[in-house]
């Protein structure tokens, strides 16, 4: 079995009952649910951004897309080196 953090059954204990004596068991809840809003905080935030980037991408993808093609379309009309002569 894997330790989470590294740390030992004996030492999470320690841990818990440290937190117990210094906040108070009633206020223990309190806090873990406050964690809890703060990391689920934390994970959309990173979702929000990771899609922003990803959006971002690909518009800029369209975009070179669409200058690619304007300018493909542009060439088809005209000769190559060709001068164009007012008269």
């Amino acid at each position: 079995m894997k330790n989470f953090l590294f740390i030992s059954i004996e030492e999470s204990f320690f841990i818990i009952l440290t937190a117990i004596l210094v906040f108070g068991p009633k206020k223990i809840p309190e806090i873990a649910r406050g964690l809890g809003e703060g990391i689920r905080y934390l994970k959309n935030a990173k979702a929000k951004i990771k899609n922003e980037i990803i959006q971002h991408n690909i518009d800029q993808s369209i975009k070179k897309k669409e200058i690619f093609d304007h300018k493909k379309k542009g060439k088809k009309n005209r000769t190559p080196y060709s001068i164009k002569r007012n008269n």
